[in-house]
């Protein structure tokens, strides 16, 4: 049993890897789709992203369903090395909230960051990487933008979203961490 359940983890952590690959290759566009690797690569990894973009819709132009997709991985993987060792299925679902929610705000916080950053740095408003963060961070900032007085100098509203955001980070882990260890 002991062997099966390692192989089975070697498999989703195989996978795991893939998917990371997988996210990597899509941020170089010149890299040819057709290509064998890249065909046998999509082959492996897109059945088990599937189902994910299937129930998490893109978030400005961000695809989450291969951040869900390690998540739950990752759970399995955990899941299946415990299963000799008995479990309680509550607490394991309640973990896999707990990490789903945390990462969620971390890419609000570095979609956020990023746009701080370029605000600070004086980028080309008409690059197009600036444009695809100001557009992926509109949403995250834009009550903050009502609340915040403009500046020409810096994006006050990113700050305070950043600090929102950071914020609710760690009272976010603080709560699910008391709820995952109470259950």
């Amino acid at each position: 049993m002991q062997d099966i359940t390692r192989l089975i983890s070697t498999l989703i952590y195989i996978e795991t890897l893939l998917i990371l690959v997988r996210v990597a290759l899509s941020w170089f566009p010149q890299i040819d789709p057709w290509h064998p690797l890249v065909r046998v690569l999509r082959a492996v990894v897109d059945p088990v992203l599937l189902p994910f973009r299937r129930i998490l819709p893109t978030f400005g132009g961000i695809d989450f369903s291969p951040v869900l997709a390690i998540i739950v991985l990752s759970w399995l993987g955990q899941l299946i090395a415990n299963l000799g060792a008995g479990f309680d299925p509550g607490q394991e679902i309640a973990r896999v909230v707990s990490q789903i929610v945390l990462t969620i705000i971390i890419v609000f916080c570095v979609a956020v960051l990023l746009r701080v950053l370029i605000s600070v740095f004086d980028a080309d408003p008409w690059h197009p990487v600036v444009q695809m963060i100001r557009q992926m961070s509109n949403p995250l900032i834009r009550p903050f933008a009502q609340v915040v007085p403009r500046s020409r100098s810096v994006d006050l509203a990113a700050i305070a979203a950043l600090v929102a955001y950071v914020v609710l980070y760690f009272v976010a882990r603080n709560v699910l961490s008391i709820w995952v260890h109470g259950l």
